[in-house]
C-alpha cells in the first residue's frame, strides 16, 4: 500500500484534485440548475392554477352580478315603472339561475320593497336605507359615484357570511330610481374555491381593495402571509370590486435523485395542463359566447316591447337598428330602415338642425310632425342622447306618438276658453247687480243683508278674478295674447302697483328700494307688465306677516334690469319648489291654504316674462322669500 502511494507522481494527484475540484463544481452546478428547474416548475404549475381558479372565481361571482345587472337594465328599458307580478316572475327566476344568490332586494327610493326569497327576511321589507346608520353611508356613497360596488364578507343577522352586490338605478332621463341588493353565499363560493385549490394543489389568499383608496385591505380568503412572499399576485375582474389573488404552489420540492424522472413528468404535466387551459378557454369563450347572444336577446325582447319607438343611428344620422313599435308606428315593414337618414320619419326633414339644437341634452324634447310610411302625419316628442362604444359615435332617438295627448290639451283648452267665456256674460250681471245693492240703489239695508251682500260681491270679485286667470291661460297657450313692446319705466309703474296694493287695506308697508341716478326703462307690454308686478305684490303681502315690510328692488347688470320682490313670510318648502311655476300649483300646507288662489299667478306670471323675452325665478332668503323677474334694458 505504501509502494502504491508512493508510486504516484506529484501530477497525478494534481490532476485528481482537479478532477474531483470539477466533480464537485459541477455536482453544485446541477444541484443549482436542479433548484432552478424546480422553482421553474412550479412557476408554471402556479401560473396554470391561477388561471383556472382566477377564471372559476370570476365566473361564479359574476354570474348573479350580470343576472342583477340585467334586472336594472330591464328597469331602465321600461322607466322605472315595474310592479310586483313582474317582479314575481323575475326575481325568482334570476335566484335560479345563479346557484350562489341568496336574496335579491329591490329598493325604489330607497326603501326596501321586495326580497326573494321571503321567508327568512321579512324583517328587511320597507327597510328605509337612510335610516340605517350603519349601511347608508356606503350606499349613498354608491349612489352618488353612479356605481355599483360589491362589499363583504359580512356577517348576515340571519345567519352566516355573505357579499352583498349594491346596484344604483337611473332611468333614461337620469333621474335615480333605486337600488337594487343581491346577497351572494360566501360558504358555498369559499368551499368551491378551497376544493378546486386542494385540487391544484396550490394554496391561495384574496384580498379586496379599500374603496376610494389605493391601498388594499385585510385579507379575507387564505393566509396573510401569501401576499409578502414570492408568490404570484393577479387582480381579478370582478364587478363592482377590485380584489387581488395571490397563489404559491404547496407540493414538495423534487429531489436531486428522480431529476431526469421529475423533469421528463414536469415537462409532460406542463404539456397536459397548457392543453387543459387551452381546452378550457375555448369552452368558456362558447359560453360566454352563448351568454352573449342570449344577453343580446334578452335586450331585444326588452326595445322591442316599449311602446315609444326607439331608433339607433350612426353619428352622422344613418339608421342602424330600430325596435319593434318604430316600425308599428310608422308602418314600415321590419328591417326595412336599416342604412337610411333618420330624418326620412320627419314630416320637415328640412329642420334637422333645429331638432338637434332643441335635443342638445337627453332631458330637452322636440315636438313636431313625424310621416309615416303612408305619407300620414302625425304629432311626435323626439328626445335624442349620444352613445359611445369604443371609438365609435352613436345616436339614440326617443320618438313617441303624443297625437292624442295634443288633441285632450286642446280639447281642455277649448273647454277652458268657453267655459270661461260663457260664465262672464251672467257674472258680470250679477256682479253689476251686487255692486248697486251694496252701493244703495235698493235703498237702506239692514246690517245682515249688507253683511252678505258684501260677502257676495266679494266672492264674486274672486270668480271673476279666477275666469280672467283661466282666459290668460288658454290665450297664453294658443298664443292668441298680443304684446305690445315699448319702453317702460319701471319705478312710476310700481308706484302706481304700490297705491292699489295699499288700497286694498293690508298692514304691510311697501318700499322701492333703487339707484336714484338710473332711470330703469325696459322694453316691455306695460299692461302686463302691471299684472306681473300686481301678481307678485299681491303674494308678497298676502303670506307676510302684518306691519312687516316687503321690498322692492330694482337692480342693473349684462343689459337686464331686474326687479326682486322679497318678503318676511315663511318661505317656500324645498318640496314644492319644483312646481311652483306649474299651472293650479298650491302649496299643501297650513299657512298658504289658509287664502284663497287659484294656483295660476305665477304660471301666467312666467309665460308673461318669457314672452317679453325676460325671466323670472325664486330665491330663498334668510327672513322669508324672494321672488325677481329680469327683462331686457331700453337701448340694450
Amino acid at each position: 500500500m505504501v509502494g502504491f502511494f508512493s508510486a504516484l507522481r506529484y501530477w497525478h494527484w494534481l490532476l485528481l484534485a482537479v478532477l474531483a475540484g470539477v466533480a464537485l463544481l459541477a455536482t453544485e452546478i446541477l444541484v443549482k440548475h436542479e433548484q432552478q428547474l424546480t422553482r421553474s416548475q412550479q412557476l408554471r404549475h402556479e401560473v396554470a392554477s391561477a388561471g383556472q381558479l382566477k377564471a372559476m372565481l370570476e365566473s361564479e361571482l359574476n354570474i348573479p352580478l350580470y343576472l342583477t345587472v340585467g334586472l336594472a337594465s330591464y328597469i331602465k328599458a321600461s322607466g322605472g315603472e315595474i310592479d310586483q307580478d313582474e317582479l314575481d316572475i323575475l326575481l325568482p327566476g334570476l335566484v335560479h339561475q345563479a346557484k350562489h344568490i341568496r336574496n335579491i332586494g329591490v329598493a325604489p327610493g330607497n326603501r326596501l320593497q321586495y326580497i326573494y326569497p321571503l321567508v327568512g327576511n321579512e324583517r328587511a321589507i320597507n327597510l328605509y336605507y337612510p335610516d340605517l346608520p350603519d349601511q347608508w353611508p356606503a350606499v349613498e356613497e354608491i349612489i352618488r359615484s353612479k356605481q355599483a360596488r360589491l362589499v363583504g364578507p359580512v356577517r348576515l343577522v340571519q345567519g352566516g357570511q355573505a357579499f352583498i352586490y349594491r346596484l344604483p338605478i337611473f332611468i333614461p332621463d337620469d333621474t335615480y330610481w333605486g337600488i337594487l341588493r343581491t346577497v351572494i353565499n360566501i360558504e358555498t363560493i369559499w368551499s368551491l374555491l378551497a376544493d378546486n385549490a386542494a385540487a391544484q394543489n396550490v394554496t391561495i389568499a384574496l384580498r379586496a381593495k379599500v374603496p376610494g383608496k389605493d391601498d388594499y385591505g385585510n385579507t379575507f380568503f387564505g393566509e396573510p402571509d401569501l401576499f409578502y412572499d414570492d408568490s404570484l399576485l393577479l387582480n381579478l375582474a370582478i364587478r363592482g370590486a377590485d380584489w387581488q389573488m395571490a397563489i404559491r404552489a404547496s407540493g414538495p420540492v423534487l429531489n436531486r435523485s428522480a431529476l431526469l424522472r421529475m423533469s421528463l413528468f414536469a415537462a409532460t404535466l406542463c404539456l397536459l395542463m397548457l392543453l387543459a387551459w387551452l381546452f378550457y378557454s375555448r369552452q368558456q369563450l362558447r359560453h360566454t359566447a352563448t351568454e352573449l347572444s342570449h344577453s343580446e336577446s334578452y335586450l331585444r325582447a326588452v326595445m322591442d316591447n316599449v311602446r315609444d319607438a326607439i331608433v339607433v343611428t350612426s353619428d352622422d344620422g344613418i339608421i342602424e337598428d330600430a325596435n319593434l313599435s318604430c316600425f308599428q308606428l310608422y308602418g314600415y315593414p321590419r328591417g326595412s330602415l336599416k342604412g337610411l337618414h333618420w330624418s326620412m320619419l320627419l314630416a320637415t326633414p328640412q329642420n334637422i338642425d333645429e331638432i338637434y339644437s332643441a335635443t342638445s341634452v337627453p332631458e330637452q324634447e322636440f315636438e313636431g310632425q313625424g310621416l309615416r310610411h303612408d305619407s300620414s302625419q302625425f304629432e311626435l316628442s323626439l328626445s335624442r342622447s349620444r352613445l359611445v362604444q369604443g371609438k365609435q359615435q352613436h345616436q339614440l332617438l326617443l320618438i313617441r306618438d303624443i297625437t292624442e295627448r295634443k288633441r285632450i290639451e286642446k280639447l281642455k283648452n277649448d273647454f277652458v276658453a268657453t267655459v270661461s267665456h260663457e260664465l262672464r256674460t251672467p257674472l258680470t250681471a250679477i256682479n253689476g247687480a251686487l255692486s248697486l245693492a251694496t252701493g244703495g240703489a235698493l235703498g237702506d239695508l239692514n246690517p245682515s243683508a249688507q253683511k252678505m251682500l258684501s260677502m257676495a260681491h266679494s266672492s264674486c270679485g274672486q270668480l271673476n278674478q279666477l275666469i280672467n286667470d283661466l282666459l290668460d291661460t288658454e290665450r297664453l297657450a294658443s298664443g292668441k295674447m298680443r304684446f305690445t313692446l315699448s319702453q317702460v319705466a319701471l319705478v312710476p309703474l310700481l308706484e302706481q302697483n304700490i297705491t292699489q296694493i295699499t288700497a286694498m287695506q293690508h298692514k304691510q308697508r311697501l318700499l322701492i328700494s333703487q339707484d336714484s341716478e338710473k332711470a330703469y326703462l325696459v322694453i316691455a307690454d306695460k299692461g302686463r307688465l302691471s299684472q306681473v308686478c300686481l301678481n307678485l305684490l299681491s303674494n308678497a303681502v298676502k303670506f307676510s306677516p302684518d306691519d312687516s315690510v316687503v321690498e322692492i328692488k330694482l337692480t342693473e347688470h349684462d343689459k337686464m334690469i331686474r326687479v326682486s320682490v322679497i318678503d318676511q313670510g315663511k318661505g317656500i318648502s324645498a318640496e314644492f319648489l319644483p312646481h311652483l311655476f306649474q299651472r293650479f300649483a298650491q302649496a299643501e300646507n297650513h299657512a298658504s291654504r289658509r287664502h284663497a288662489g287659484t294656483g295660476l299667478g305665477l304660471a301666467i306670471s312666467k309665460a308673461i316674462i318669457e314672452q317679453m323675452d325676460g325671466k323670472i325665478g325664486y330665491q330663498r332668503v334668510a327672513q322669508g322669500s324672494c321672488f325677481y323677474f329680469e327683462l331686457p334694458a331700453a337701448g340694450a
